[in-house]
């Protein structure tokens, strides 16, 4: 049992408040940036089918670990097969597929055998995730810097508005997206601050970044999260610039 228990915290949102700036900060920002939308719009979309569809989950004395919330779709496996589908589908090669395919299916089968899900939550959420991972690397790569803003200024207020039927989680995801993608757009596309090559000073901004958006994420609160996701970007993002400028 320990090792289902182990298998399902890779799909917890924690893991990918880790994996999101890891990419972001190590890797591409490009990537991370459509990692972060893809994240925002397939934890969104778990979180309204669950509380618009209220479809109960597997009875409570077959639950092996602590769980919440109605069952349809899973977002273990929702969340992670959109992180790992987009990956899937960005690097193309067939051995990543597979291990991709792998790392989701046994995040599904966890859930399953945790006894907190039913097949279909499951299924529903395997094929959501691909969806998602599979339509978000084609959004926005054209887009002017105005019209990103723009897109960030409208999109988390209608996420806030639906504050009646997911609670809580519009602020927190509205509130991510207001606050990270206002920093990437206002560093990348205004700012011009520049990536550097030093894997050292890479690791730096994401030692900073997780500092700033781990923190952000204990308190729950209404200012917390645009305040962490903007400061969590920008000031990685700014120290970075300043390190590949000196060297």
């Amino acid at each position: 049992m320990n090792f289902w228990l182990l298998i399902t915290e890779l799909g917890d949102e924690k893991a990918y408040l880790a994996f999101v700036p890891l990419i972001y900060f190590m890797v591409d920002r490009k990537t991370g940036w459509q990692l972060f939308c893809a994240l925002i719009l397939s934890s969104l979309t778990v979180v309204t089918l669950k509380n618009f569809l209220k479809l109960p989950r597997r009875p409570e004395y077959m639950w092996k670990t602590s769980t919440s919330g109605y069952g349809f779709p899973s977002g273990h496996t929702t969340v992670s097969a959109t992180f790992w589908s987009y990956l899937a589908f960005k690097i193309r090669k067939i051995w990543f597929l597979i291990f991709a395919f792998v790392i989701v299916l046994l995040i599904g089968l966890s859930r399953i055998c945790l006894g907190v899900h039913y097949v279909r939550d499951v299924l529903g959420g395997f094929m959501i995730g691909i969806l998602i991972g599979y339509v978000t690397p084609s959004i926005g790569l054209s887009l002017s810097r105005g019209l990103k803003i723009l897109g960030i200024i409208i999109s988390s207020p209608i996420i806030f508005s639906l504050y009646s039927l997911i609670g809580h989680y519009a602020f927190k995801l509205g509130g991510y997206l207001l606050g990270f993608g206002f920093a990437h757009v206002l560093s990348t596309d205004f700012l011009n601050h520049r990536h550097p090559r030093n894997l050292k000073h890479r690791f730096l901004m994401l030692t900073i970044g997780l500092s700033i958006l781990f923190l952000g994420s204990i308190k729950q609160s209404l200012m917390v999260y645009p305040l962490s996701g903007f400061f969590g970007c920008i000031i990685p993002n700014y120290i970075g610039n300043r390190l590949e400028v000196l060297e």
